[in-house]
């Protein structure tokens, strides 16, 4: 798949390593694999211990029930990943690496949260978000057409951002190197998504935090770049103007200065 591998790691979890330097986990979103990344390994490798994750039921991961509701993913992550490293959760992603960083913070040197936020679901006490029935609408269709389902998905991706037929078209060609996701682990994403707060996290953390978040966003408001900062003062907020859920792909050299410079400041 790419160069310079360094080793892969075998079931339940697939983690495939490549490159050198300072180690750096990147952990994708609902319904996606590690494959989505491609726009920033080339150059991550150069200077990183990349490790890529395919999430229980995505990429090349096997699928068990329960795999992916979130203590027990972040415990496999725990046990497989147990070195001290950098990591970098894009939406769903940023949930599990949250829960990480406060379970296991001897892991988590630096964190970054890409297109992320502690909470995806509306609530009265929570307004940058939205309404839980976005969510809530993607389960029931995956009764009737996954592939529907996975398409409408990506559209609501591409949603909002500068040039977005061009970004889902790269974001499709990215996927297509992958297979299907689980059915089944697509629905515990979808509940994750609906059920979990991650503010007291947020809160809690004791590492450097970076949010990278998009103006364009049609999943994430970027007026929830206030509530962040309300939670944990001392993070770092950068806000992209003009990407949606996706910056890593429409706005590459930009996420990459920001997490070279993250990564590596003192």
């Amino acid at each position: 798949m790419l160069s310079d591998c360094c080793r892969h790691w075998t079931t339940p979890v697939h983690i495939e390593s490549l490159g050198h330097g300072p180690d750096l986990v990147l952990v994708h979103g609902w319904s996606m694999h590690s494959g989505i990344w491609m726009p920033l390994i080339e150059s991550l490798q150069q200077q990183f211990t990349v490790h890529l994750v395919d999430l229980p039921g995505h990429g090349q991961s096997h699928w068990r029930p329960n795999d992916l509701q979130l203590d027990n993913v972040v415990e496999t992550l725990a046990e497989r990943l147990s070195f001290p490293a950098n990591w970098l959760g894009w939406s769903m992603g940023g949930l599990i690496a949250l829960r990480l960083a406060q379970r296991y913070p001897h892991h988590v040197q630096r964190l970054i949260l890409m297109a992320a936020t502690p909470q995806f679901v509306q609530t009265k006490d929570w307004l940058a978000a939205v309404p839980a029935e976005v969510f809530q609408s993607f389960a029931k269709r995956l009764d009737d057409d996954v592939s529907a389902t996975l398409q409408q998905f990506l559209l609501i991706q591409g949603k909002g951002a500068m040039h977005a037929r061009q970004l889902i078209r790269q974001i499709a060609q990215h996927l297509a190197a992958g297979p299907t996701p689980d059915t089944e682990a697509l629905r515990e994403g979808l509940a994750m998504l609906l059920n979990e707060n991650m503010r007291p996290a947020v809160r809690e953390l004791a590492c450097p935090v970076q949010w990278i978040l998009g103006s364009r966003d049609s999943l994430i408001p970027i007026t929830v770049k206030y509530q962040i900062e309300a939670l944990s003062p001392a993070a770092c907020v950068h806000e992209i103007e003009g990407a949606g859920h996706v910056p890593f792909v429409s706005h590459r050299a930009e996420c990459l200065r920001l997490i070279e410079q993250f990564c590596h400041d003192k």
